[in-house]
């Protein structure tokens, strides 16, 4: 009896730590995603969360959420025009921007080409900015979305089906709300 109850105390303990450590999670459209790097930028002074799908990690993405808190920025739309900007000087395909009357929330919606020779993808970027309640800076939602590019073909592919993901994506990251930011350093992979 004696061990039987050790056991049991044992099990208790130990899916206590368990559930204590699990990280948080994002549902985004339908799919879970979880937290699996966190950091802080000395540089900007913000804090920075990735959530990633299940099997996913940093190294092996097609779906990204960051989470960010900046203290560089006041003003959601001048976040949001930064970012634009920024994507503008690489290889966007197209960029958009949209912000409502209070210029409290802006949302900016960019495509870029990136990679390498032999590792070519398309990029999905959407990113929320928000101005928080009581608080200096921004908070910021990220959702990207990473599509191989092996060959002219899986360029054509993509013409008849971003116009789609990108509608679904953007009343997605609209009816999002942006979850706290966790301030500890974490990497999962």
């Amino acid at each position: 009896m004696k061990k039987v109850l050790i056991s049991l105390i044992l099990l208790f303990l130990g899916s206590a730590v368990l559930a204590d450590t699990k990280q948080p999670t994002i549902v985004f459209n339908g799919t879970t995603y979880t937290l699996k790097y966190s950091s802080y930028s000395k540089e900007t002074k913000s804090f920075m969360n990735q959530y990633y799908k299940a099997n996913e990690n940093g190294d092996n993405w097609t779906d990204l959420i960051g989470v960010y808190y900046i203290k560089a920025y006041n003003k959601p739309l001048e976040y949001a025009k930064n970012i634009a900007n920024a994507a503008s000087k690489k290889t966007p395909l197209d960029t958009q921007l949209m912000y409502n009357d209070k210029d409290d929330i802006a949302i900016t919606n960019f495509m870029l080409i990136e990679g390498d020779e032999k590792h070519r993808y398309l990029t999905q970027n959407m990113f929320k900015a928000e101005k928080p309640i009581a608080q200096k800076g921004v908070v910021v939602i990220q959702f990207t979305h990473k599509y191989p590019l092996n060959n002219e073909e899986d360029a054509i592919k993509l013409k008849a089906i971003l116009p789609e993901n990108q509608k679904k994506w953007l009343e997605g990251i609209n009816k999002t709300i942006i979850p706290d930011l966790v301030d500890k350093e974490i990497k999962t992979w």
